[in-house]
């Protein structure tokens, strides 16, 4: 008996260690998936400025973009950045490509680049503003230096 004993332990911890092989070897085909993950700017060239106009939203609605336009074509951007606000000047559209000069309400100004593109994630796309040149602090050690403002609102 006692060899039967024996050969049936054996057995049995043969057969315990073949499916613990074969868990372990599944188990990162079950939790290590491949994810494709696509993400993309393309710029977007309209007809004309004041088709541009709206309310972009960035990171949250603190962080707002008010494009307008006036009679004459040109467009009127106020950007809102927390708790600042800055009035954008010397505005050039070139293409999708928009440069300006932000000026805050202290008097203090800042360089400002953006581009009009649609964003493309995983297939799905927003139109809005991609703006570089950012410093934008967020709680802990993340510092953006380009945030995409998304298309809220057009005007009427």
């Amino acid at each position: 008996m006692r060899r039967s004993n024996t050969f049936e332990l054996a057995a049995g911890l043969l057969i315990l260690i073949l499916v613990l092989a074969a868990t372990a070897q599944g188990s990162p085909q079950k939790y290590k998936q491949h994810k494709h993950k696509e993400k993309r700017f393309e710029a977007v060239v309209r007809a004309e400025a004041r088709d541009y106009a709206g309310r972009y939203i960035g990171i949250d609605d603190t962080y707002v973009l008010e494009v307008g336009a006036e009679a004459d074509g040109s467009l009127k951007i106020t950007s809102v950045e927390g708790p600042r606000r800055a009035e954008l000047r010397d505005i050039r559209l070139d293409g999708a490509r928009i440069t300006a000069t932000k000026v805050y309400e202290d008097g203090s100004t800042a360089k400002f680049e953006g581009l009009f593109a649609d964003r493309v994630l995983n297939g799905e796309r927003r139109f809005g503003v991609v703006v570089s040149g950012l410093d934008l602090r967020l709680e802990g050690l993340t510092t953006l230096s380009r945030v995409f403002y998304t298309l809220f609102t057009e005007p009427r």
